[in-house]
């Protein structure tokens, strides 16, 4: 801690001391105390320091002497007046006046010890109340974290001991807490208003957290300090402190660079609890899937207990990403994921389930039916705000969605989970490219489903209908991606055509053949539809499978 050249000048050992320029400057802190006979190299002279010297040689250096005054580096000078010079010359008080640099006259009985020791030791003396009052103010907000008393009482407790508003601004730039002491101080959207003249906080926030130091500004009457709130490499928010200039002491500063730990303190105890609570969730979203529960009953107590309604509608997501093989980078997407699908849910009031998977993430959301959108449509539109969302932060990472069907029933979520499986599974064989796809969207594929699931060979199936054209015909032709084509493009032989590359007289030469051997007739309805099942068949025994 220092002292002001004010207070100095009042110390028993300057009582005779006189100052002759600079009155601006009083203020000034005095950081260290420097006794020099010959001035030579400036540059060592450090801020802060009060230069007390004999003035030997400035005759000769007068220059060199007037260009340190001009720096702006020192808290003061103190001359000697009768040893090597009568008086100091004027040039040195405008210079010092200039400045506002205190320069002091001393007369040649005060002793160069006495100046020394009565500064270092008030000096000193601040140094230790100040190691004291910070040590105590440290124990104070230290005790709010170990009494679980959380960001709230920290905040007020900062404000009192520093006098200041105090605003706790998250990660994401939202404020987390506040505490306004000063009228002319308010957030107002995503301005920081200070004696009505705004500052983007959210930037500066920013800074202050890209940087990892802290950033001061003075605006008016008052003095903006940013401080990070960061621990082991991660950035939690930022600490913004706000109060008039003058009011600002070395102790206030002290504080809130212990106040920015604390906070990152409890920034890593929530988040400690939080992951233990999202590791709980994940664990009971697995049990739904897997029905590792006795009775329904049993799984609403266990939701209850873990602040989760479970009597609710509910539908899963199943989230995969696609083509990421990078293993570091598919665990900072999953991540991001995780993090952005927590985030969006809570915004929109939604209670949630995620559990991490192999491929992506299992989210388990409430489905809330409203006046002209039911449970389906209300599924896909979170659906979709998720994937906008997750497209803005990961636009070079594919993600592919599959919604299951709602469920009030708690015993049936774990076919809500099947489904979306499925749908996300299934998505390359439908005719149409869709990253978000309902199990509704799978059409024909749930009756196939359905004959898998109760043991009936999908195989025999289609080959009983279709088995003629799995062979290629002599000249080498696909006929099953023939019929593939025709039937993607609703039957319209120019689009198919132009799907396969070959003119529209080979397309009909290829139906032609594909009626021959299959014995169907491509212009009946109900022949179309047999064979389009069995295409659907045959599409699903083959992803089963590969």
């Amino acid at each position: 801690m220092s002292i002001t050249v004010y207070e100095a000048l009042r110390l028993p050992g300057l009582s005779r001391a006189s100052l002759i320029a600079g009155n601006g400057g009083t203020h000034n802190l005095i950081k260290w105390v420097t006794t020099v006979e010959v001035i030579e190299d400036i540059s060592r002279l450090q801020e802060g320091e009060f230069l007390v010297t004999t003035g030997y040689g400035l005759h000769q250096h007068n220059t060199h002497f007037q260009k340190l005054l001009a720096m702006k580096k020192l808290s003061g000078v103190a001359i000697y007046t009768g040893f090597y010079l009568e008086e100091i010359p004027q040039a040195f008080k405008d210079i010092a006046n200039q400045n506002d640099l205190p320069l002091i006259e001393l007369p040649t009985d005060i002793n160069f010890s006495s100046i020394t020791k009565s500064m270092l030791e008030q000096i000193v003396n601040k140094q230790m109340e100040l190691i004291s009052s910070s040590l105590d103010f440290h124990k104070q907000l230290t005790q709010l974290v170990v009494n679980n008393e959380g960001k709230p009482s920290i905040s007020e407790r900062l404000s009192e001991l520093t006098g200041s508003s105090i605003f706790v601004i998250g990660e994401a730039g939202e404020v987390s807490n506040s505490v306004q002491k000063h009228t002319a101080v308010r957030i107002d959207g995503t301005a920081l208003v200070v004696d009505h003249e705004s500052l983007p906080y959210k930037d500066l926030s920013e800074k202050c957290q890209i940087e990892r130091k802290p950033l001061d500004l003075e605006l008016h009457r008052f003095k903006i300090l940013f401080y990070p709130i960061s621990a082991n490499e991660k950035n939690y928010g930022c600490l913004i402190a706000i109060k008039e200039l003058e009011e600002w002491s070395e102790l206030h500063v002290s504080t809130l660079e212990h106040a920015a730990a604390v906070f990152a303190i409890e920034y890593l105890k929530e988040e400690a609890v939080l992951q233990t609570q999202l590791r709980l969730r994940g664990e009971f979203l697995e049990q739904l899937i897997n029905k590792n529960f006795q009775t329904s009953s049993m799984a609403l107590e266990r939701g209850k207990k873990l602040g989760f309604d479970l009597s609710l509608s509910q539908a899963i997501l199943y989230v995969k990403l696609v083509n990421v093989k990078d293993s570091s980078q598919f665990k900072k997407s999953m991540d991001l994921l995780y993090d952005l699908t927590r985030a969006e849910l809570e915004k929109q009031g939604r209670q949630y389930l995620i559990r991490e998977r192999f491929e992506g993430l299992m989210i388990l959301f409430e489905v809330k039916e409203r006046k002209n959108k039911n449970w389906k449509e209300d599924s896909l539109t979170t659906a979709r705000s998720l994937h906008r969302i997750w497209k803005e932060k990961l636009p070079r990472t594919s993600v592919m969605i599959g919604v299951g069907r709602t469920y009030a029933d708690v015993s049936r979520l774990n076919q809500s989970a099947i489904e979306a499986e499925y749908a996300a599974d299934l998505h390359s064989l439908l005719f149409t490219e869709k990253e978000i796809i309902h199990y509704d969207d799978l059409g024909t594929f749930h009756l196939l489903l359905q004959m898998k699931e109760a043991g009936l060979s999908l195989k025999q199936f289609y080959e009983e209908q279709m088995g003629s054209l799995l062979n290629k015909s002599k000249q080498g032709i696909d006929l099953i991606h023939t019929l593939e084509a025709f039937f993607k493009h609703n039957n319209h032989i120019q689009a198919a055509a132009s799907d396969l590359f070959i003119h529209r007289h080979t397309l009909k030469y290829r139906l032609n053949l594909i009626e021959e051997r299959s014995g169907y007739n491509l212009d009946s309805a109900d022949d179309r539809l047999k064979l389009q099942l069995a295409m659907a068949a045959y599409k699903l025994e083959q992803y089963f499978q590969g």
